[in-house]
């Protein structure tokens, strides 16, 4: 039995995977599907600039995301609202020359850009700001909604026969002799032959040293209650100032900070307040809506905060897959492939992630 520790997207997207591949998978998480990082994500589907390893891998997804969300939703039955519209981008006056810049940089790299005035903003999104001048649509970019995709995965890996155990919390690992044998948890042990760690921040203890450890930041998301029949905003925005993400179901997510070391899940005013503030910048509508929920997840980083990926060499069995930081739902369709590839089939190719494995 292969054993996930964690049921985040990283988990869940790798559950899937390898249980199409016949293999028998449980997935252990201390909260609830989706209760950390990947529930505080407004989910946006972007590269970032470059021309590297690691933008090819996101490249290559969002290539990839239309067939898997239709997949997905075909497994699962339940829709993951996966809409491309784009993103738009929003310059105040203060931004303009950074915002063009920051333009033909992508325009150089090959992204399909869009300069907007302020009128043709104003046809896309009335309700926007007269302090937003212009801005950049980028056509490309898609979101997704997080909540919705973690149910549907978790529901399409249990269709497989895949087991989700929710409330479990892992507290060590347990091995012999340089191999690994399962997990403790507060309610027993768990014998796997193959422990995945998709743990975010979480560090267990009997982890072996090479195995990276993860400093937590903490992301707070808002979800505020639109009118779905006539929403406030309905293309997914983006400023220096934050996020704006509308769901079809009405929500519209705030977001979402950047708190390194904080670990509370109590969220002060003054953090909700702040994220209102800068939304507000953008569209002053929003102070009227009523707040829904306030969500805060930890996000796990390693070192420079890069993607880890790898089997252990001083625990055999033992692989990880860590820091994927806000780019976990861009890379979902292709890294979970692959890795579940890796983990399948040691030789197997993968050349989208090969240059982030780490091969015992």
């Amino acid at each position: 039995m292969i054993i996930i520790v964690g049921a985040g997207i990283a988990g869940l997207s790798l559950g899937w995977q390898l249980a199409k591949r016949g293999q028998s998978v449980t997935i252990l998480e201390r909260g609830k599907i989706g209760s950390g990082a990947s529930g505080a994500a407004a989910a946006y589907l972007e590269p970032r600039l470059g021309t590297g390893a690691m933008r090819a891998l996101e490249w290559a997804s969002i290539d990839a995301w239309p067939a898997f969300a239709a997949n997905l939703e075909d497994a699962s039955g339940i829709s993951v609202d996966y809409r491309q519209q784009g993103q738009l981008r929003l310059a105040f006056k203060e931004d303009v020359d950074k915002l063009k810049a920051d333009a033909e940089e992508r325009q150089n790299q090959n992204w399909r850009v869009d300069w907007l005035d302020r009128p043709q903003l104003i046809a896309l999104e009335p309700h926007l700001s007269g302090a937003v001048v212009g801005g950049v649509h980028l056509p490309d970019l898609a979101w997704v909604d997080a909540q919705k995709l973690c149910m549907a995965l978790a529901a399409a890996l249990k269709a497989k026969g895949g087991r989700i155990e929710e409330g479990v919390n892992v507290q060590t690992l347990s091995g012999t002799a340089g191999k690994i044998t399962g997990v403790i948890t507060d309610q027993g042990v768990i014998s796997g032959g193959k422990i995945v760690l998709c743990t975010g921040a979480v560090n267990l203890d009997g982890a072996p040293d090479d195995v990276p450890r993860a400093w937590p930041v903490r992301g707070v998301m808002l979800t505020l209650a639109m009118d779905p029949s006539a929403p406030l905003i309905s293309h997914l925005m983006r400023s220096q100032d934050g996020i704006l993400c509308p769901r079809a179901d009405g929500a519209l997510l705030v977001g979402t900070t950047h708190e390194e070391g904080e670990t509370s899940s109590l969220v002060a005013d003054d953090i909700v307040d702040r994220l209102l503030q800068r939304a507000a910048l953008a569209v002053p509508a929003v102070r009227d809506l009523p707040i829904r929920k306030v969500t805060s997840g930890l996000r796990g980083l390693v070192g420079d905060g890069l993607l880890r990926l790898g089997k252990s060499k001083k625990m055999q069995g033992l692989y990880y897959s860590l820091s994927h930081a806000g780019a976990g739902f861009l890379r979902a369709p292709t890294l979970s492939k692959e890795f579940a590839d890796f983990i399948t089939a040691p030789d197997a190719a993968c050349p989208m992630i090969d240059k982030f494995l780490k091969r015992a």
